[in-house]
């Protein structure tokens, strides 16, 4: 995927919407490939996403900005390097009172966009 390329978190996103997996700025997006963090502005609807809402940056400078779970992302990337994130809320995810930075909803790590929205989706419907 070329740095200007937003059709992989494009689809990614509006398939965790159709799925009722987020709504409005729920969940968030992240991909490194050793060198650039690709990830999702806060206040971004998954839905639908367009250029301003994917910011480009490194693990050392993340860009300005970005999600919430910035540190989440960027800690799961230095631990098991390159890949992409999906992060989703399904229902009863998020605990009370939960503060915003920290764990809630599910986070998949995969080496893509894909395969990570595909092993929440699998999380949900209980498959392995």
């Amino acid at each position: 995927m070329g740095a200007g390329d937003l059709t992989d978190f494009q689809l990614a996103g509006r398939t965790l919407f159709s799925l009722g997996l987020v709504k409005e700025s729920e969940g968030n997006l992240s991909t490194w490939d050793g060198e650039w963090l690709r990830i999702t502005r806060t206040g971004s609807h998954l839905s639908d996403l367009g250029p301003d809402d994917v910011l480009t940056g490194t693990l050392d400078e993340p860009p300005k900005g970005s999600s919430s779970d910035l540190a989440i992302h960027v800690g799961m990337f230095r631990e098991r390097g390159p890949g992409a994130i999906a992060h989703d809320h399904p229902r009863g995810s998020v605990p009370e009172g939960w503060v915003e930075g920290e764990p809630h909803g599910s986070y998949a790590f995969a080496q893509s966009l894909r395969r990570a929205v595909e092993m929440l989706v699998d999380e949900v419907r209980g498959e392995p």
